[in-house]
Formats: structure tokens, sequence, C-alpha cells
């Protein structure tokens, strides 16, 4: 999720001029700085930062150039240089102090941080568990160079800064998002001041899908960097949405509860315009709601791509760089103002025959309390995921009976759970397979979960179950394949590094086994 620099130069500008400056401000001296905040807002840092040098050079007493330095200075990444800036500018405009504020908060969350560097890539994470994460990182980020910097026709020349927060406390502090924000509309990433951030999958039950949100956030980059920070957040959203899957070679982007939603949106004239979707997904009122807006924003994108190719998502791109309106590119390059490209989407969308899985909701993030490994939810963890109180109670029996070995009445109450929700609930359906699983009931266990992944292809829990039914069978490759997507949702359960150990042993793969070993030391 981006949340892009708003054009602010003016504001600073009149904020740095009362910071105290030694140097009194004249026009000229404006003009210059104004010049600096510009290119700040259109992400031309070089140039930034080779322009407020000469003007060090050539005021430097003076606090309002002292202050455009040191937000050059933050937004390279060096937060301490930033810092030691600030103290020297007076912080009585509440603009100043509000930067500030953010660069010593900044410096605080990330200055025990260790890093790791790829080609294109500077990664900085907490040391211990979380090193786990760097070759996944590292993996999918230079394959997103290559594939996303293909289709868009960019790849920026420095390396690209990525940060990954251990949890949401640190995260929230130096990101505009509340702890509201982020537990509403499950945003757990950022693309802002010239770098990526997001939230360590460490720090959540069962993980989440990370990688693809890595990717998502690098796709915001190369658009705030190549468009001179010129595309609208709509746009930006929905072409982010598009390619975040494209690293991996996947081109499906539409899950299905975005597709339900949209299909359900569609039919009742219910969407989110343009308007509401600012000043950015991560505020809107209901996880539901942030859902509808990704999948309008990224059909729309998949339409444009069918009218004009990847080539005309790259070219509408380019021709937003010199701060034309989108409504005047999009005419130029479709003959269709956005007025009339929102028309024409409609009904595109209504020939596509979009699938509907009534009782589909969406999963609610569950944030671990304390940074611990392993599957770390108990039982009533995942009862608060059902929705229905009356589901809730019938598998809270279930429960009981499964842990006094009555698996088979454990069975007709998960049964009955299922029945009773209203919703198509990933835990009854794994509560329900996983007991089949204790009775070698391996048929019908995997029916339910081949079915509940198809509803949530996400849900890391599915996915280990399937893995163990395939290795119960001694299908070591299926098994392979499960476990290892759902290593790469969820890193840090040390039971799906245990069962890949045996896999790859059972396989002959020695490297991998002797990786999966590693990964394990490193979360314990």
């Amino acid at each position: 999720m981006t949340n892009p620099l708003p054009r602010t130069a003016l504001a600073f500008i009149m904020a740095l001029l009362l910071c105290g400056a030694s140097t009194p401000a004249h026009a000229g001296l404006q003009e210059d700085i104004n010049r600096g905040y510009s290119l700040i807002d259109q992400w031309r840092f070089e140039e930034a930062e080779a322009h407020t040098r000469s003007l060090m050079d050539k005021y430097p007493k003076s606090g309002d150039v002292t202050f455009l330095l040191a937000r050059v200075v933050f937004y390279q990444g060096d937060y301490a240089r930033s810092l030691d800036l600030m103290n020297q500018v007076d912080d009585s405009p509440s603009t100043v102090k509000e930067f500030k504020q953010l660069v010593a908060q900044t410096h605080e969350a990330t200055r025990a941080m260790v890093t790791r560097e790829s080609d294109h890539f500077i990664l900085s994470y907490t040391d211990g568990p979380d090193s786990v994460l760097v070759d996944y990182a590292l993996d999918a980020l230079e394959k997103s160079y290559a594939v996303l910097g293909g289709i868009l026709d960019h790849h920026p020349k420095k390396k690209v800064r990525v940060e990954i927060y251990p949890s949401r406390e640190p995260f929230s502090r130096i990101s505009p998002l509340t702890f509201k924000d982020i537990m509403t509309s499950g945003t757990v990433a950022l693309c802002k001041y010239n770098r990526l951030m997001l939230i360590s999958p460490g720090s959540l039950v069962r993980g989440y899908n990370w990688l693809d949100t890595l990717s998502h956030e690098y796709v915001h980059f190369l658009l705030s960097s190549k468009s001179h920070n010129n595309v609208p957040l709509w746009l930006h959203e929905g072409i982010a949405k598009y390619l975040e899957t494209r690293w991996r070679g996947d081109p499906k982007h539409l899950t299905p509860i975005m597709e339900t939603v949209l299909a359900n949106g569609l039919d009742n004239d219910y969407l989110i315009d343009f308007e509401a979707m600012m000043p950015s997904f991560a505020k809107l009122k209901t996880a539901e709601d942030v859902q509808l807006a990704y999948a309008e924003v990224a059909t729309m994108v998949q339409y444009l791509v069918e009218l004009k190719g990847l080539e005309g998502l790259e070219g509408l791109v380019a021709g937003l760089k010199d701060g034309s309106p989108v409504s005047d590119v999009l005419d130029r390059l479709l003959q269709k103002d956005l007025d009339r490209f929102q028309d024409d989407w409609k009904a595109y969308m209504k020939t596509q025959k979009l699938k509907r899985i009534p009782g589909l909701t969406v999963i609610k993030f569950q944030f671990k309390n304390k940074r611990e490994n392993g599957q770390a939810e108990d039982e009533e963890g995942e009862r608060a995921l059902i929705e229905s109180r009356r589901a809730r109670d019938l598998t809270l029996l279930g429960d009981i009976l499964k842990s006094r070995d009555h698996v088979q009445a454990a069975i007709i109450e998960y049964r009955k759970a299922i029945s009773e929700s209203d919703t198509l609930s990933p835990v009854l359906y794994n509560k329900l397979a996983g007991t089949y699983m204790l009775t070698n009931e391996f048929d019908e266990a995997e029916t339910m979960l081949k079915q509940s992944l198809e509803f949530y292809p996400q849900f890391p829990t599915t996915l280990t179950n399937l893995g163990e039914v395939a290795f119960k069978r001694k299908d070591y490759e299926a098994a392979r394949d499960y476990y290892v997507k759902a290593e790469s949702i969820n890193p840090f359960n040390p039971a799906v590094h245990l069962r890949l150990i045996r896999i790859y042993a059972a396989l002959g793969e020695n490297a991998n086994k002797e990786q999966q070993e590693t990964r394990l030391a490193l979360i314990q």
C-alpha cells in the first residue's frame, strides 16, 4: 500500500522560514528552497541532494536550508545525520516539530537493525528470528526487480532500502497508520519516504502473504520514481495489486474475496469512489471496503491492459511524468477521458462472469501478544475467528470432546458448527479435517481442505494439513509443495520446518534438507 507524498512544498517553506534562520530568507532563497521541496515531492532525490548541497555552500548558516537538508538526508536513510541536523533547527513551528519527531522515532526504531544487501536492495531487519526472512525477501525482491522493471521499463540505479519491523508498535510509530488502521484494513506494509516498510510475519499468529506484499510495495516504489510521483492513488494501488504476483509468474490478481465483493458491489451499485479512497486505502472504514476498493482498481488496470497490453500500462505511467492529469493521459492513450473509462470498465466487468461465493469473509489478522514462534494459537484464539455464536459454542463442544478422545462425537459437533455458521470459516474446515485425520479418514479430510483452499488460498493451516495428508500417504512431492507454500507465508512455524526436513530426506534432496535445518535453527 502506498501513501503518496502530498504536494506540501509550500507548507514546508512557510514553516521553515520560521525556523530561526541566522541568514535572512530572501526571495531568491525562498525560490531555491521551493525548488528543493519540489524535487523531493517528485521523488527526484539525487537532484534534490545536489541542489541542497549547493544551497548549503551558499548559505551555510541558514536554518531554512539545514531543515531542507535534514529532509533530503532522511529520505536517503541516514536517520542519525538527519536527527543531528534537526537539532540545529528551531522546532517551534508545528510542522518542523512533527518532522523532528518522525526522524527521532525512525532513528530509535531502526538503530539496532542489521543489514544485508543484494544486487539492488538493502534490507534492514532485527537480528534474531527475523533473520530467517532475509533469503526469502531478497529472492522475491530481485525477481521483482527483473520482472516488474521489465513491465514498467524502469530499473532504479541506486539500491532500494527495505525495512522489516519486528511488530506493529514500531511500525505504527514511523508510519502515518494508527493501530486501528492496521487492524481494520489489514495494512502491514507501506512504500513511503523513499523506502519499503513492512511488519514481520513473525508478529502475526499465522504470518501473512508477505512476499507478494513486498512485491506490491516495490511496484509503488517504481511508480513513484518513474512518474515523478504523479500517479494518482487509485491507479497506484490498482497497478500494484495487478502486478504483485508477477514476480513468481502468477498473473492472477483477484482473490476469491475480492471477486465476491466486487460482484456484489456491481450488482448492488455499491462501489468505493476515488475520493473515498483518499488519503489511503488503510483509512477505509471496513476490511470489506478495502477489499472492494482493491478489486475495483485492479480490474480497472486489467481493463486497461486488455485494451492496450502491458505496453499501454507503461505508457500511461510515463505519460504522467510531466504532471498531466490522468484523465488527459487516458484520453490520449485510449481516446477515453476518466469518466468514460470508468463507465466502460463497469460494462466490461459485467461481461467477466465474476465468481460470487456466499459466506466468504475477510480473515482478520491476529497479532501475537509476544514474539514467540510456533503455531502460537490456542483453541480460544481460533474460535474467536468464528463469527456465529452458535457455531462457536458447537466448536467449543467439539474441542472438548476431541481433547477427551471422543473423536467421532467431535466430528459430529464440528459438522453441526459448519452447518450453523453463516460464513465459510477456514478454522471450522480445518478442525473437521484435522479430526478426520486422527481416524485416518484422509479422503474426507482432503476433500474438506481442498474446498477450503479454494475459498482462502493463503490460509497456512489448510496448506500444512494438506501437506500432512500427502505426507501420511507418502506422496512426498505433493507434501513438499504444500509445506513450502505454507512456509513462505509463515516461516516461523517450527513444525513446518521439521516436516520439510523429513520430506527432503525422503526425497534425497540433501541441500534443501540442510537449508531447512538452518532455518529451523534461526527461529529457535
